[in-house]
C-alpha cells in the first residue's frame, strides 16, 4: 500500500525519473527484431525460447560495450507434462522478477511465454474462453510490473501467415501475416511495432498505435533507420538522446 498523505492513498504524480518504453514487436523470422532491442540502453536482460533470435545478433553490441545478460529455456509440448510446464512457468516469472530490478531493458520470446503459461495453466492448447481470466490477468500483471519498475520492455511476437485467396484468385498464402501471441499485448503496450525486411527496402518497421503520440501510427523507416534512442526520441519529445543510452 502506498504511504497515506494528507489525502489518503493518493500522491501528487510527479515526472518519471527515467524514460522507459513498453513495445511490442512482431514480424517474420529475419525482420531485424532482436537487432531492435538491442539498440536499448544497457544493462539488457532477455529470457528466450528462440536461440536463433538472438544468437549472432547479441555479440555485435557486445562489443560496442553492451552489457546483456540473457537465459534460455527449452519448451516443447510434444514431451513436455504440465506440471513440469508450472514449474518452468515459475522459473520464468522468478528469472523476469530479477530482471525487472536489474535491467534497464528487458526482451522476452512472447509467442513462446504465451504458450507456456497457456500449457501450465490448462494443459493444453486451447481452453473455453471463459477459462482464461485467471491466466489473462496473471500475465496483464507481468506487463504491468515493468511499467511499475521503469524499465523497457520488448515483447518480440513471431507471426503466422494467412491463407485465403490469393491475387490470382486461388486458396494459398496472402502474404498478410498476423501476431501469434497473447492478443492483448497490443492494448497494453505503449508503441506497436511491425518489423519486416525485403530487397529493396532491407529492414523495415512500421509504427502501428502508439499511446503517448498518435501522429506516429503508419510511419515507416526502411533501411533499418529506426533504433531504440530515436524511436524514444519521437515517442518523448521532451526526452534526450542521453535518455535512451
Amino acid at each position: 500500500m502506498p504511504k497515506k498523505t494528507d489525502y489518503g492513498n493518493f500522491k501528487p504524480l510527479e515526472s518519471a525519473d527515467r524514460y522507459r518504453l513498453i513495445v511490442r514487436s512482431w514480424g517474420p523470422e529475419g525482420s531485424g527484431k532482436n537487432h531492435f532491442g538491442f539498440t536499448g540502453p544497457s544493462p539488457i536482460f532477455g529470457l528466450y525460447f528462440d536461440p536463433g533470435g538472438h544468437e549472432g545478433v547479441a555479440e555485435k553490441f557486445i562489443r560496442e560495450g553492451k552489457e546483456i545478460h540473457a537465459v534460455a529455456y527449452r519448451f516443447d509440448k510434444s514431451s513436455m507434462e504440465q506440471s513440469q510446464a508450472k514449474d518452468l512457468r515459475d522459473q520464468f516469472i522468478e528469472d523476469y522478477e530479477l530482471a525487472l530490478k536489474n535491467a534497464r531493458t528487458i526482451q522476452w520470446d512472447e509467442t513462446e511465454v504465451w504458450e507456456l503459461f497457456r500449457w501450465a495453466q490448462f494443459g493444453s492448447d486451447s481452453e473455453a474462453p471463459k477459462n482464461y481470466a485467471q491466466l489473462n490477468a496473471q500475465y496483464r500483471y507481468l506487463i504491468q510490473a515493468a511499467y511499475d519498475a521503469g524499465v523497457n520492455l520488448q515483447l518480440i511476437q513471431k507471426v503466422r501467415e494467412r491463407w485465403g485467396l490469393n491475387d490470382k484468385g486461388k486458396l494459398g498464402p496472402t502474404g498478410i501475416y498476423d501476431p501469434q501471441g497473447f492478443k492483448e499485448a497490443n492494448y497494453i503496450v505503449q508503441v506497436d511495432l511491425q518489423h519486416s525486411w525485403s530487397e529493396e527496402d532491407g529492414f523495415k518497421v512500421q509504427i502501428g498505435k502508439c499511446r503517448q503520440n498518435m501522429t506516429l501510427r503508419g510511419q515507416e523507416f526502411g533501411g533499418g533507420s529506426l533504433d531504440w534512442p530515436t524511436l524514444g526520441g519521437l515517442v518523448f519529445p521532451e526526452s534526450s538522446e542521453g535518455d535512451w543510452q
